[in-house]
């Protein structure tokens, strides 16, 4: 029993279709995932994935927010954000029966669809169409780490407001400064200073827009 509503299981469908591989496909092709996954709620910073562990199962956020990270040295370092809809493979776990060396715990309250490892790759032998959206994934995957690279070239502010834009308002407000800032590649000092900037400005622009109507702020 999934227990999930339909237009939530048709909303998955439609962004995997769409929007998670290059190869865009029709949503009734991951049918199959919800015949044999499995909803599982994580709390907010339960762990889903432990370093040293093989994944077992392929994941679809569902709702919530997702961090991969990992140690160098003593710090942690914020590889990546899985948002509501997003695909979640371990790439070591899949193809090379390797432990993982990331963590992924969920960051709020999160829902993820569990998909068994072995069914997933079953329906790539089974289905042409199917290995060809992974491919697409694998390519999205590519071009998503070189995008990520080039964000980190704008400044500290322009990459909090993008994420500020691309999350959900409600996972947005939930995050821990120290998550954001890991994120963002700042201290939680600079955050501070962005937040009151950001909070400025948007008041002083909002007082414009005011004004120009005649409208009193």
């Amino acid at each position: 029993m999934l227990n999930l509503t339909q237009e939530e299981i048709d909303a998955l469908k439609k962004h995997l279709a769409e929007d998670e591989s290059l190869y865009k496909v029709t949503p009734e092709l991951f049918d199959l995932f919800f015949e044999v996954g499995r909803v599982k709620t994580f709390g907010r910073h339960e762990v889903i994935m432990q370093p040293g562990v093989k994944a077992r199962e392929v994941y679809v956020v569902i709702d919530g927010l997702v961090a991969s990270t990992y140690l160098s040295g003593n710090k942690v370092v914020m590889h990546a954000l899985a948002t509501p809809g997003t695909l979640m493979l371990h790439g070591g776990s899949f193809f090379n029966r390797r432990p993982s060396f990331m963590q992924w715990e969920a960051l709020v309250r999160t829902r993820l669809l569990c998909i068994p490892e072995a069914a997933v790759r079953r329906y790539m032998m089974e289905s042409h169409e199917f290995a060809l959206w992974m491919h697409g994934v694998s390519e999205n995957n590519i071009l998503s780490a070189e995008e990520k690279t080039y964000i980190l070239a704008d400044t500290a502010e322009q990459r909090y407001r993008k994420l500020a834009t691309n999350l959900p308002r409600r996972v947005f407000k939930e995050l821990s400064s120290r998550v954001m800032a890991s994120y963002l590649g700042i201290t939680e000092q600079s955050l501070s200073r962005i937040k009151r900037i950001v909070i400025q400005e948007d008041r002083e622009r909002e007082r414009a827009v005011a004004e120009a109507r005649g409208e009193e702020y």
